[in-house]
Parts: C-alpha cells; sequence; structure tokens
C-alpha cells in the first residue's frame, strides 16, 4: 500500500507486524487522497453505500466525504458533550463528538485532524496526531511566505501525509498521552 510507505511503514509482506493504531493513519491517507485524474476511495465507497446503506451509515460517510485536515486547538468541553475546537488553520469553531480525542481535553491542546460535520457536530476520520505551538507556527509561516491560503495549504494531501509521518514515527500512544 502506497500511503503506507508514505508514512515509514513496514513494506506490504510485514505490515501484520505495524500496530493497528499505525496502521489508521496509512488508511485515513489511502481512503481520503487519489492519484490526479481518479477518484478518491471514499468517494467510491459513498457512491456504492448510497444503493444499500442506512439513513445513520450514510449520514457517516457523507461527513467523512466533506472532511477536511487541519491542526485544531482545543478551547474547552462543549456544554453537552465532546470538545468545542477552534480551526487554528481555516478559522471558526466546531463542536467534536469523538472517542479518539479523549486525550486532548486540555484548553490550548492542539492537535491535526480530519473532522467531518454529520448534523451539527464534527466527527474524526479516526486518527489524531498532537501537535505543538512550534509546529503550528511553521504551517502558519509556510502558507504566509508561499502566499496560498492556509486552509488550502493543508487541503494538500502532502500536509496531511506529513503530520500522519510524524504520528508513526512519534508513536501514537505518546502523541494521544497513553502508556
Amino acid at each position: 500500500m502506497r500511503a503506507a510507505a508514505e508514512i515509514g511503514l513496514p513494506p506490504a509482506d510485514e505490515l501484520a507486524q505495524v500496530p493497528e493504531e499505525d496502521l489508521a493513519f496509512a488508511v485515513d491517507l489511502a481512503m481520503h487522497h487519489a492519484a490526479p485524474g481518479r477518484a478518491r476511495p471514499l468517494d467510491q465507497v459513498v457512491r456504492r453505500a448510497a444503493r444499500r446503506a442506512t439513513a445513520e451509515a450514510l449520514l457517516v460517510l457523507r461527513g467523512l466525504e466533506t472532511s477536511w485536515f487541519s491542526v485544531f486547538r482545543v478551547l474547552g468541553p462543549h456544554p453537552e458533550a465532546g470538545l468545542l475546537v477552534e480551526d487554528a488553520m481555516g478559522g471558526g469553531e466546531a463542536w467534536v463528538l469523538d472517542g479518539v480525542l479523549e486525550g486532548f481535553v486540555d484548553p490550548d491542546r492542539l492537535f491535526a485532524a480530519r473532522l467531518g460535520r454529520v448534523q451539527g457536530f464534527c466527527m474524526t476520520s479516526g486518527v489524531v496526531a498532537g501537535l505543538d505551538a512550534a509546529m503550528l507556527d511553521g504551517l502558519r509561516q509556510a502558507a504566509a511566505s508561499s502566499g496560498i491560503a492556509p486552509a488550502e495549504m493543508m487541503a494538500n494531501p502532502r500536509v496531511a501525509t506529513l503530520a500522519w509521518k510524524q504520528a508513526v514515527g512519534l508513536g501514537v500512544r505518546e502523541l494521544l498521552g497513553r502508556r
């Protein structure tokens, strides 16, 4: 799988030895990115599922289909449940209900993720990577020096690939604060 190699995972014949948490980053890239002129695998899944999926499953798939990758800052707990986060690159706030973010409850905590909207709240694509303020500053400087809008830069598949490569290299458990 090309996405696995891009983030530094072992060759396909050795993937059985890769922790499931690390493999999830490769699956995210493989589902959300396609070669120029080709449809994303996720779009193909949504098209096929549209015929037979439940209404709830289709809502989730459509949320993932329109998801966006960015860096988010935790603002704090949402009054109802989950977290309120700020898109630190694209602007705006989002209400996130997702168990993947259990370790990201501290205000001002930064993380990279792909969020998809489902009826007023957001969910992740299943993987997140903790970041620090220096990384966020670096991304903002890269956008400013390139003249590309920050949200547009974050839509480039190479940015997610670099974030996931770092997450795999550092170890997912450490990024999530789990031991």
